[in-house]
């Protein structure tokens, strides 16, 4: 019998093998494990026009490790300006979740200290801050901001420093790791976000600080497709091809260290995305597929509600059976035979695929983030997850604002 050409199997069906081999396997115990990482975080709150919502799962490999998520982010509004902070833990360092967690909320908790303090001390900084870019006095109040925004990330260094000092002398630290700690033990990068919205100019202000990998972007999704993109973060390399840096770096002590890190723009901007690269890898090349990030968070009602004609359904990665509802922006792609440009300047025919996806309408956006992020599957992927999103349009679907942790 003639042997017939065997048939390339299709990501579909690619994914839909590999997704039941994975394992799920719970966080150890503290007992076992010292400050065991939350399965889930999430936030969903406003700030006057906009939207916040923000989630972080446990990754694959993680669950089929049986190991703690090493991502953290936290976020804050201070007087209408959005302040956000993500880390990423080094995977192979055995307590960067702690050196991740504990530089997000010392960042933001400085910010929003001394931006109250900037606030009352400046009560003309929003508008020097809507003068023409050129001027002097734009200059120094962005100045000011920026200034602030570096001493945060120093902040946060010094709060990993004393996170392992405070550490290094109990036995049940160094039991983990099978040695005498180390502060490299503590790696993390780090992604800081200040917004200061300017209704009236009708634009943002963003700075925005960066050590390591990850991506930091902006976007205004009433532009055209070649423009509506803005990236302020460009992820560093370490000393290897495919390293990237760390905030645990003697280096990031220095201020002036940080500023080659710091990047400024204003423009009119509906949405702001900070994550780790358990997403952005995702999304990779970032500078065209990032839009297709905001399609897929379109088409999973994160955004606003749509629908894919025929979902994806697959076990959910928490292992239990019951199955998820994932829509795709490629495939709506690949079936329509459209480009992500054809659809950015026809966003309807995204929205107008298929009417009635179920999906649990008493999820606020978080939620429906959280599920999103814990369950897309693409081939290669398996990182924790950490999106951050200030989002400006659209309808809002949420039953009420919510701002906390979940592990469940």
């Amino acid at each position: 019998m003639e042997n017939k050409p065997s048939r390339k199997l299709s990501d579909r069906e690619v994914v839909q093998y590999t997704s039941t081999l994975w394992k799920y396997k719970a966080i150890p115990k503290k007992e076992i494990i010292p400050e065991p990482a939350p399965e889930y975080l999430k936030e969903n709150h406003t700030i006057g026009d906009f939207q916040v919502i923000a989630a972080r799962v446990r990754g694959k490999k993680h669950k089929n490790d049986g190991s703690n998520c090493d991502d953290w982010f936290a976020t804050e509004n201070v007087e209408g300006i959005f302040v956000s902070a993500v880390a990423d833990g080094a995977g192979s360092k055995k307590f960067s979740r702690i050196g991740a967690r504990e530089s997000c909320n010392a960042a933001v908790m400085f910010l929003k200290i001394h931006l109250e303090k900037l606030l009352k001390k400046y009560p003309a900084l929003r508008a020097d801050l809507s003068k023409n870019m050129a001027t002097r006095i734009f200059s120094d109040a962005a100045s000011l901001l920026a200034n602030l925004i570096q001493e945060a990330a120093q902040r946060a260094r010094a709060a990993v420093v004393n996170a392992y000092k405070c550490r290094k002398s109990y036995d049940r630290y160094k039991k983990v790791v099978g040695r005498e700690l180390q502060l490299k033990d503590f790696s993390s990068t780090l992604l800081l976000t200040v917004a200061v919205p300017l209704p009236n100019i009708g634009e943002v202000l963003i700075i925005a600080c960066q050590i390591g990998d990850g991506i930091i972007a902006a976007m205004n999704t009433k532009e055209n497709f070649d423009k509506a993109l803005t990236l302020l973060g460009v992820p560093d390399s370490g000393d290897f091809a495919g390293e990237t840096d760390f905030l645990t770096n003697p280096a990031f002590a220095l201020k002036e260290n940080l500023a080659s890190r710091t990047r400024l723009s204003r423009k009119p901007i509906d949405l702001i995305l900070s994550m780790t690269d358990g997403v952005a890898d995702d999304y990779y090349p970032n500078e065209v597929q990032l839009r297709r990030l905001y399609f897929d968070l379109i088409v999973n009602r994160i955004l606003q509600l749509s629908k894919d004609e025929e979902p994806l359904s697959l076990q959910k990665s928490d292992g239990s059976k019951l199955k998820t509802s994932i829509q795709y922006t490629s495939e709506i792609c690949e079936t329509l035979n459209l480009t992500l440009e054809d659809i950015w300047k026809n966003r309807e025919s995204l929205i107008n695929i298929a009417k009635e996806i179920p999906y649990n309408r008493y999820y606020n956006s978080a939620m429906r983030l959280q599920e999103w992020l814990d369950n897309y599957t693409l081939r290669g992927s398996f990182d924790d997850r950490t999106l951050v999103i200030l989002w400006k349009g659209g309808a809002s679907y949420d039953q009420q604002d919510s701002k906390g942790n979940s592990d469940g």
